[in-house]
């Protein structure tokens, strides 16, 4: 495998593998949220925001640079590891635990601890293992509920009416012209209306509800206006307002890639965009979604913001260099204006010494040629010997005196020679001086005028910049307004919701208690009539035989005299509470005799007694052990009734 290190189709193939895995991980999650763990290959980040765009972009296979291809190829097999790691963590584990622990949406969750591969995996497959027990669990209750309580019979409309009976029983919560869901509720008329298949778990709880709505294709559609249920009689039809505020919403985040974009500004919205295409071509989005997609908008708001920063920084000092030049240019232009009168007051004093020196040349040349003339007329008058002669004296003199005017003449003509060489040399270096300081004010010309476009671009991109943002500023407002809109609604729905789940309640209770009455003056009324029925057969065992309560032996004689100790038993309980009347009817006749109010005469038989009122008790010859006979509604039909101590009124 050494040899494949390095290998470009080998690192296309890993490079094409971290792309997939990143959708994945996307859409993940956009359904369960960040799980905020650090990174296998960067401990020091969290894995959930690496920026795997950057990272691919930075490791890639360059030709003729073995070293780094193959610790990019290295490099990409870490992440794939890592991806991976994450994928486990939060696609399985983290939804896992988010079932279990019924939450819908996850809050913000810290940094958790750094993990193995190894301890990732073991988590992985106990939470599965945690999920598929309980849904075993449930699968069994739901079971055990469909045997324990079979489906009730319609009164009313029918076995089907599902939804009408949502909307008898919460008439007060008014349908939305955009979505015909309903809030989710754990009551029964509710539950039976969620579209449930033979796989999901609907019994009674919360829990198997939660996991009956979860677990369905048509699932509860979580929005950033409302929480809704979705049935298969109404198709989830998202709100106008939630649609429009995820459209603005889109519009902004475009705007702000555009602006990342020309700024080359990494963008997290763009990547986010290409994960959700999908997504967004099949539904809307979920509030996890929006929660994400806000998080990555701040995120590339925060990194505009840095970049603007990052360009005010760079603008000032250019606007304090830019001061500095200028002051340089206008000390430069001073000087080059004092050179420049420097230069020609010392042109001119030139000009007029070299107008002097010429004048003087031209004087004393003509003094030459005027010498000269006379000295070759004094030599030709010599020759000719018509010059009268002149002493030697004179001619001495005259001679000096000629040789010192020359000689004074050429010191002159030198001095005056060297002069203009000097002065010469000193105008060469002053227009080299003067040429060197021209280019040089040319080059901080040129220098001010690129600093001052730059400038001008600078100052040009920080006005859009601005604009972009006040127009960001202005769109964030009218989301935040449409989102406090959406949370009025939401609210105001909510307590609607409260206020109709109240009264189903109420109503509810009442009509259990209107039922509970009804049973309870049933039950009573039953067992009115049945000790109503004990005291005629105990009283009249004789004339009270129906012919359907007829004894029929079993054929068993110990069951048959249990039966016919049973019905002795009732025959004397009976016997005893009206012993009981009996005797406190008794008293107070007594009580009335003894105070002369009513007077007890002589019973005709023995046996006998009177008592007042509406009861008079009748005697009834008992048996020779003084114990009732069976009844022949409870025991032996040929065994007759016995009577005891009296009998019923």
């Amino acid at each position: 495998m050494a040899h494949l290190l390095g290998s470009p189709a080998c690192m296309g193939g890993l490079r094409a593998d971290l792309a997939d895995l990143q959708g994945a991980i996307g859409d993940v999650l956009s359904r369960t949220g960040p799980v905020r763990y650090p990174s296998w290959k960067f401990p020091d980040r969290v894995s959930c925001e690496l920026d795997l765009a950057e990272l691919l972009e930075r490791y890639d296979y360059v030709e003729g640079d073995v070293e780094f291809t193959q610790h990019a190829h290295v490099v990409l097999l870490e992440l794939l590891v890592d991806r991976r790691l994450l994928l486990l963590l939060q696609s399985f584990t983290g939804y896992a635990e988010n079932l279990l622990g019924e939450k819908a949406v996850p809050g913000a969750q810290p940094v958790g601890p750094g993990m193995s591969a190894g301890l990732t995996v073991r988590k992985c497959w106990s939470s599965v293992l945690r999920l598929g027990a309980l849904c075993q669990r449930l699968l069994a209750e739901r079971k055990t509920s469909r045997k324990d309580n079979p489906a009730p019979k319609a009164t009313r409309e029918g076995v089907n009416a599902e939804k009408p009976c949502v909307k008898s029983r919460s008439p007060s919560v008014p349908e939305p012209p955009s979505s015909t869901g309903v809030a989710q509720s754990t009551s029964p008329c509710l539950l039976q209306s969620v579209g449930v298949t033979d796989r999901d778990v609907s019994d009674g709880s919360p829990r198997g509800a939660a996991r009956s709505v979860a677990g369905s294709d048509h699932s509860i559609a979580v929005s950033g206006c409302s929480v809704t249920t979705q049935t298969e009689e109404s198709p989830l039809v998202p709100c106008d307002l939630c649609a429009s505020a995820q459209r603005s919403l889109r519009e902004v985040s475009e705007a702000i890639a555009g602006i990342c974009q020309s700024q080359n500004i990494p963008s997290a919205l763009s990547r986010f965009h290409e994960t959700l295409e999908e997504t967004l071509r099949r539904r809307s989005l979920s509030a996890m979604d929006m929660n994400y997609w806000a998080s990555e908008q701040s995120k590339d708001l925060s990194r505009i913001s840095k970049h603007l920063h990052m360009l005010l920084q760079l603008i000032d000092p250019l606007k304090s260099k830019l001061e500095e030049a200028e002051k340089q240019k206008e000390e430069l232009q001073k000087k080059v204006e004092e050179f420049a009168k420097l230069l020609q007051e010392e042109k001119k004093t030139q000009e007029q010494q070299r107008k002097e020196a010429e004048q003087s040349l031209e004087a004393e040349k003509k003094e030459h040629l005027v010498t000269v003339a006379k000295l070759e007329r004094d030599k030709e008058d010599l020759r000719r010997g018509t010059v009268t002669p002149v002493s030697p004296e004179v001619t001495k003199k005259t001679l000096l005196e000629d040789m010192r005017t020359q000689m004074v003449a050429k010191s002159q003509v030198l001095e005056l020679q060297e002069k203009v060489q000097l002065l010469a040399g000193q105008q060469e270096g002053t227009g080299r001086e003067l040429s060197a300081v021209t280019t040089q004010l040319e080059k901080e010309k040129a220098k001010v005028e690129s600093m001052q476009r730059h400038e001008e671009s600078l100052q040009a991109k920080q006005s859009a910049l601005l604009r972009q943002l006040d127009s960001l500023d202005q769109e964030r407002e009218e989301l935040r307004a449409s989102l406090a809109d959406a949370e009025e609604d939401k609210a105001r729905l909510a307590e609607q919701l409260r206020e109709s789940r109240d009264k189903w309640e109420q109503s509810g209770s009442q009509l259990e208690e209107q039922q509970l009455r009804a049973n309870v003056a049933g039950l009573q009324e039953t067992s009115r009539k049945l000790k109503e029925r004990e005291r005629l057969l105990v009283s009249f065992p004789e004339l009270h035989v129906p012919v359907e309560a007829q004894f029929e032996s079993t054929g068993n004689l110990a069951e048959d005299m249990e039966k016919q100790l049973q019905a002795n038993n009732i025959r004397l309980s009976v016997l005893e509470q009206e012993n009981v009347r009996l005797r406190a009817a008794l008293a107070k006749v007594k009580a009335a005799a003894q105070q002369g109010v009513l007077k007890v005469g002589p019973s005709r038989a023995e046996g006998t007694d009177t008592t007042p009122g509406p009861t008079r008790p009748r005697t009834v010859a008992g048996r020779g052990n003084g114990l009732p006979a069976a009844d022949p509604a409870l025991g032996n039909p040929s065994a007759p009734a016995a009577a005891g101590a009296g009998a019923a009124p």
